[in-house]
């Protein structure tokens, strides 16, 4: 969305192909920052446990199958446990700006494309499957919705900031019988399993009612990125109760530590904490929310954040080097400088 808008920006500016490549480069930056130095921390320590615990928390399966270069470089046949989301993310960020500037070079019919894209993720999600471990094209679609969210979401915002447009009661109501309705059918759908080969799904209260789904052995993840997306987008532009839920500080505080626990949570959950006592359900799953809590601050605090600052020192230096022009390129000074660089950049926005 920020890149989106910053194009927009660009192209009113008409701006020149040196100040795109700058740009460019900052957008791939940021986001390299963003996942990268986590996910190199935590393979690192992984290669450096014995290969029990390797089998405990990331689920490698042969003594021998873990190369730390591969891992470290996607490989395929390498991405253990939570690592297979991260090449998928990484691949779709060398797509996200062809696909905006795409739209955006439409001008005014920049919803053409939106129609038959939206055709092809409907058929995707109900049709096709998806998967852990698998390659970017099953998944694609669900990026691809989330982008052209991204995208209705700008433009309407845009129009109705120009034309001054308000929400008529009726017109209030319209939006919020379909909000509710896709906060229903992503909610039956998620709270069931996942099926697997070989059997069903399970049952769901609305969504059999649109789709059936296809033979027992299909298994695979559900189908909800258009409901989500319909979602935000309606909470973006039209702000309820639901959007106030998930300002709560609290929320808030584990959205912004959501990598961390994604990446760590394997380190407690298949820890021996409690083992499995029945009696002991509510303790052990307290102890495990505090336990995560506190690794992924810890975590946050020690990575994450330093990366980002990281970021916003390229961002700083990227910029002086495109205001100089096309004069000799030389390496920024601040890395070289320890007591700057992790010191925070109030200026600079991080995507």
């Amino acid at each position: 969305m920020i890149f989106m808008k910053k194009s927009i920006r660009m192209l009113a500016q008409k701006a020149s192909c040196r100040k795109w490549v700058f740009s460019l480069v900052d957008y791939f930056s940021k986001r390299f920052f963003r996942v990268y130095p986590l996910f190199a921390v935590v393979v690192v320590l992984l290669w450096l446990l014995p290969f029990e615990e390797k089998k405990r928390y990331f689920l490698v399966k042969e003594r021998d199958q873990f190369n730390l270069f591969k891992v470290l470089t996607f490989d395929f046949d390498h991405r253990f446990f939570v690592f297979w989301t991260l090449p998928l993310e990484i691949a779709y960020y060398f797509c996200l700006p062809v696909f905006v500037l795409g739209v955006l070079s439409l001008r005014r019919f920049w919803w053409v494309p939106l129609i038959p894209l939206y055709g092809w993720v409907i058929h995707a999600g109900w049709h096709e499957r998806r998967s852990s471990h698998s390659p970017l094209w099953p998944h694609l679609p669900t990026f691809i919705a989330g982008s052209m969210a991204a995208v209705l979401f700008v433009k309407l915002d845009m129009w109705i900031k120009k034309t001054g447009f308000e929400f008529k009661r009726w017109q209030t109501l319209a939006v919020r019988v379909i909000e509710y309705a896709a906060i229903a059918l992503t909610l039956s759908v998620c709270f069931r399993r996942n099926s697997s080969p070989g059997n069903p799904a399970e049952p769901t209260m609305f969504f059999h009612w649109v789709q059936k789904p296809n033979s027992p052995d299909e298994g695979g993840f559900s189908f909800i990125s258009v409901p989500v997306t319909v979602i935000i987008v309606i909470e973006m532009l039209l702000p309820s109760c639901v959007a106030e839920i998930f300002e709560w500080n609290v929320l808030r505080y584990w959205g912004k530590i959501s990598f961390s626990v994604y990446l760590l949570h394997s380190f407690v959950l298949f820890s021996d904490i409690f083992g499995k006592e029945p009696n002991m359900y509510y303790e052990r799953m307290f102890w495990r929310i505090g336990l995560i809590l506190l690794l992924a601050t810890a975590s946050y605090h020690l990575v994450e954040y330093p990366s980002q600052l990281l970021s916003q020192r390229v961002t700083k230096a990227l910029a002086e080097q495109e205001a100089k022009g096309a004069g000799k390129s030389t390496l920024p000074s601040f890395i070289y400088d320890t007591k700057r660089l992790f010191r925070p950049q109030r200026s600079t926005q991080s995507a």
